[in-house]
C-alpha cells in the first residue's frame, strides 16, 4: 500500500527526484507535509522556541536521511513518526529547565487561577493519553484534535492506513482517547481508580 495521497507526482517520484538534489521536488515534499507536522507538534504544546526546533530536526532528518528511506512511497509515515519523536526529544529537554518569561510577570491576567489551573491540568491529559497510544491511533487522534479537518488522504498517509480505513480508525482512536481519560486520568467525570493499574490492566484492548 503507497502514501500516494494527492494529484500530482507520488510520494515515491518526490523522494527519487529530491535524492537527485531537484530542489522542486525537496520543496514539494515539505509543502505536502507541513500542515501534518505542524498538527503532530502542536499536539504536544512545545514552548515556541521547541516547537521551532522540533520542526527544523525533522526537515534535518529528512535531508540526512533521505537516501536511506527504505520505502519511498511511505514517505509520509516516515515524517510523522519522525515528527513525534523529535516533539518527545525537545519535551523532555524542556521539562528540565522551564523559564518565565520576564514580559508575562507584571501582566494583566483576568482568568481566574483555578480557570487556569483546570484548563492546563485538562490539556496535560489530553497530550498524555494521546501520547499513551499505539499507533496509528496515536497519530489519528494528533490530527484530529489540531487539524480536525484534515482530509482523509492525508491521515491515511501520515498513519500508514489504506484510506478506506481512515474513518474507522478515527473513530476507534476518539473511543480509546475517551476511555483513557475516563478510566487512567478520571475526566469527563469518571472516578479514578482506586489503585494504580497493574500492566495487564493497563495493556491496549483490541477493537475492531
Amino acid at each position: 500500500m503507497s502514501d500516494q495521497t494527492c494529484d500530482g507526482p507520488s510520494p515515491g517520484e518526490l523522494v527519487e527526484r529530491a535524492r537527485t538534489g531537484d530542489p522542486a521536488a525537496v520543496e514539494a515534499l515539505l509543502r505536502r507535509y507541513a500542515l501534518m507536522v505542524d498538527a503532530i507538534v502542536h499536539c504536544y504544546r512545545l514552548p515556541h522556541q521547541d516547537a521551532a526546533d522540533a520542526r527544523q530536526l525533522v526537515w534535518c532528518r529528512l535531508a540526512e536521511y533521505l537516501d536511506r528511506i527504505r520505502e519511498p512511497e511511505r514517505v509520509g509515515s516516515w515524517i510523522a513518526r519522525t515528527a513525534h519523536s523529535a516533539c518527545a526529544k525537545q519535551a523532555r529537554m524542556a521539562a528540565r529547565l522551564a523559564p518565565v518569561d520576564p514580559d508575562t510577570l507584571h501582566a494583566v491576567d483576568h482568568e481566574t487561577p483555578e480557570a487556569v489551573v483546570l484548563a492546563a491540568e485538562r490539556g496535560r491529559l489530553v497530550r498524555a493519553a494521546i501520547t499513551a497510544m499505539g499507533d496509528p491511533d496515536r497519530t489519528v487522534a494528533a490530527l484530529d484534535l489540531h487539524w480536525p479537518r484534515a482530509p482523509a488522504a492525508v491521515v491515511a498517509e501520515a498513519a500508514r492506513l489504506p484510506p478506506s480505513r481512515v474513518e474507522a480508525v478515527r473513530r476507534r482512536a476518539r473511543r480509546r482517547l475517551k476511555r483513557l481519560l475516563t478510566e487512567d486520568f478520571g475526566e469527563y467525570g469518571g472516578p479514578p481508580p482506586d489503585d494504580p493499574p497493574n500492566e495487564r490492566e493497563r495493556a491496549p484492548r483490541r477493537e475492531p
